[in-house]
């Protein structure tokens, strides 16, 4: 694999702070930024803090001189029945995913900021998904950490344009996968890897504008980040994608209205290419799809101090029935997600956020090769932040 210094020693922080998340979209969560987390995740028209550049960079363009750090607290449970009757598997996770940024304008027409943001996606289910000789309890760990400089150029005041590089880092492991031996009818523990990383570059841009006082309509997209190679797992898990697990593509639009000086109402549009990954088109593997996502928050100002957020989400699965048993180990089954917030300002510099995600329990029942398996999850994610103007 290459190697990449610079990317790895900027990223790997992030890792180190988070485990694995299954969220709302596939290995991603629902939104980034607390205060924008808790509206459904809508945010492309809509850049509420220095965390705007995971969002769309152009958003930076309207962020005053300020820094955010973010913690969601993921709060993951899933269960399955795997295969043969009666064998049952539990997962349960609580893990720490930090986000945030800093954003510095240097003029009233161009700023320069960096946002920082983590996601992922796995299962521990602390025993053998089959009772198979040689197999470890079945386990996988799929951490992403992005970091994005970004700079945003104000051409007129009511339109900013922005772009910013993904410096992405990730670790994967899996263990206790089970496959189909050469014996008919038979099965076969795979070699465990341990925890291998890969890094990547990739890029993303966006734009903003304000036609009115009131009203802001954004589009941002960003790129697929190639990543290194997963060198152990090259040969077996991830042959069919050369040992690779890159970042997909995805692009959207955002609108937000503000109905009155106290209400804000906002709505996005996101697609989230998985399906168009190498690693998801191995006939034998997780088989994700391309993923849209709608999304649609509002907030309320209450007095000068306490402001109250809300939204909800709804996406297409990108599991299907069918690859039940392929993505035992990426439960990422939820398609809604409801959520709520609020923010009370300290003094007219420093504010602090919270809010709550709850990702109703579901139920992935699978068909065809698939038939026998069914995973039920249920996700929660409680959010803290801090918000501060230089």
């Amino acid at each position: 694999m290459p190697k990449r210094p610079i990317v790895r020693t900027a990223a790997a922080a992030i890792l180190c702070l988070h485990g694995a998340v299954h969220a709302i979209n596939g290995a991603q969560l629902g939104g980034y930024g607390i205060r924008n987390a808790a509206m459904g995740g809508t945010s492309i028209a809509l850049p509420l803090d220095a965390s705007a550049a995971a969002n769309n960079p152009a958003g930076m363009g309207f962020v005053p001189r300020s820094a955010a750090l973010d913690l969601q607290v993921f709060r993951g449970q899933s269960t399955s029945e795997y295969v043969l009757p009666g064998n049952r598997l539990d997962n349960r996770q609580t893990t720490p995913v930090p986000q945030g940024g800093i954003n510095w304008p240097l003029s009233p027409t161009l700023a320069l900021g960096l946002s920082l943001a983590a996601s992922g996606s796995g299962a521990d289910y602390g025993q053998p998904a089959l009772p198979v000789p040689g197999a470890g309890n079945a386990r996988s760990t799929l951490r992403i950490g992005e970091l994005v400089p970004t700079v945003a150029w104000k051409p007129r005041a009511e339109l900013a344009l922005g772009f910013g590089l993904t410096l992405a880092v990730q670790q994967f492991e899996a263990q206790g996968v089970v496959v189909p031996a050469p014996v008919p009818g038979g099965l076969l523990p795979l070699p465990e890897h341990g925890s291998q990383t890969a890094s990547g570059v990739g890029w993303r841009a966006g734009v903003l504008w304000k036609p009115a006082a009131d009203w802001a309509v954004g589009a941002s997209y960003k790129a697929r980040t190639p990543m290194g190679r997963l060198d152990g797992y090259r040969h077996d898990l991830l042959a069919y994608s050369g040992g690779k697990l890159d970042l997909p593509e995805q692009y959207g639009a955002g609108v937000a209205w503000q109905a009155t000086p106290r209400l804000t109402l906002a709505a996005d549009w996101l697609r989230i290419q998985w399906g168009e990954l190498k690693v998801m088109q191995d006939p034998a593997g997780f088989g994700w799809r391309n993923q849209p996502v709608w999304r649609l928050g509002a907030s309320w100002a209450v007095d000068d101090r306490l402001t109250l957020r809300a939204g909800f989400s709804r996406n297409r699965g990108p599991i299907a029935s069918a690859r039940t048993v392929q993505n035992l180990l990426v439960p990422a089954i939820h398609d809604k997600a409801w959520t709520a917030g609020l923010s009370w300002a300290l003094d007219r510099d420093d504010e602090l956020s919270v809010g709550y995600e709850l990702d109703p329990r579901s139920t992935l029942r699978g068909s065809g090769d698939s038939a026998g398996t069914d995973i039920t999850s249920k996700v929660q994610l409680f959010m803290f932040g801090w918000q501060h103007r230089f």
